[in-house]
């Protein structure tokens, strides 16, 4: 198992150094107090971030902001939060799957999931088929299995905030193989959305619509969905790896229209919009790297100006960083997960609140 995830790691890592040595003439690092503290950084928590569990990843926030859900390995069950109570709950522990690498809800309530149908499962290898998942609905009050879309994503999920509408990528490299590289210079990477309908209570994706891919930003890069950018959700917020060292970026879904956010050599991954459609979270390292390890979110407008206010800083411990925030729907609270620097990119150490009533930059 160890050896099928090293071997994956490398070869992302060469991918990525490809695709950044045009870049490696200036600075590698320009965050000189990371890696300056010894200890945790769940140990020295500021005032306005607080510790919800002490397991879990890629929390995801319900419609009216009472609860979270989010998942307990990089492909396994779902679980949901209850803010007030701070009550726990498995979702899907009812019902036989092979692991589900995302979990969002959609704005009716039900939960749309990513995640590898069975012929994926691999007793031996926990995240087997996290890169080759198909999309699902469970269905509220979550007491029946996940009914499958029939379409496949990779990775992150963008869901609408006013309609049952979602925005993924299919993707047709496979990164548990060797020749990773190749594929991934001449595989497909394709922005979709599409909508899901109810038809005697089964729900289906209609109305499926490929936005752009990847060589509509550059032949280096991988795109991964993010948000719907309110109020009007006519733009798809998205990430585009290995172009320029990783950019925030967004696609006008009428006019098809890209714009570059971020506009920066660092690693830029895009987290959650803001209610108001003005700024997003984006984890983030201030270096050139192969593979992401000490990020920490920051908040970058969306005007164009790239304007950049930095909000957690655990790298400023050796071995830590944090990944996955996503705003409250409210606009007051994220909340985001902490991380190794040196685990598998998305590995979470639990869920924690970032309150910014309570925050003073």
């Amino acid at each position: 198992m160890r050896g099928k995830r090293d071997s994956s790691r490398s070869a992302v890592s060469a991918l990525m150094l490809a695709a950044l040595m045009p870049m490696a003439c200036g600075m590698l690092r320009d965050d000189p107090e990371a890696g300056t503290l010894a200890g945790s950084p769940l140990d020295h928590l500021p005032p306005h971030i607080t510790r919800l569990t002490d397991f879990g990843l890629r929390g995801d926030w319900s419609p009216d902001g009472e609860r979270l859900v989010f998942l307990d390995a990089l492909a396994g069950d779902v679980w949901v939060y209850e803010l007030a109570s701070k009550g726990l709950e498995k979702l899907t522990g009812h019902f036989e799957h092979a692991g589900f690498s995302r979990a969002h809800h959609l704005s009716n309530g039900d939960l749309v999931l990513c995640g590898p149908t069975e012929r994926h499962a691999d007793t031996d290898d926990p995240e087997a088929g996290r890169f080759d998942g198909v999309l699902w609905v469970l269905p509220r009050p979550f007491d029946r299995a996940a009914i499958p879309l029939h379409a496949s994503c990779w990775e992150g999920l963008a869901v609408a905030r006013n309609r049952p509408r979602i925005g993924w990528v299919r993707s047709s490299i496979d990164y548990n193989e060797p020749a990773i590289v190749i594929q991934a210079l001449l595989g497909d990477s394709e922005l979709w959305v599409g909508d899901i309908a109810y038809r005697d209570g089964i729900p289906v994706l209609v109305n499926r619509e490929r936005v752009i891919d990847r060589w509509d930003v550059s032949v280096a890069a991988l795109l991964e969905a993010q948000s719907f950018r309110p109020p009007s959700e006519e733009e798809l917020i998205f990430t585009a790896f290995a172009h320029r060292g990783g950019e925030v970026m967004g696609v006008h879904l009428e006019t098809r229209e890209i714009r570059n956010y971020s506009n920066s050599p660092w690693f830029d991954e895009a987290d959650g919009v803001f209610p108001d459609g003005n700024s997003t979270l984006v984890a983030r390292e201030l270096a050139i790297v192969l593979l992401p390890g000490g990020l920490d979110i920051w908040r970058l407008s969306l005007d164009g100006n790239a304007s950049w206010q930095r909000l957690t800083h655990f790298n400023r411990y050796r071995g830590y960083g944090v990944s996955n925030a996503a705003v409250s729907p409210d606009g007051r609270s994220m909340v985001f997960q902490a991380r190794e620097a040196d685990a598998e990119p998305g590995s979470g150490l639990g869920l924690l609140l970032f309150d910014f009533d309570r925050y003073s930059p």
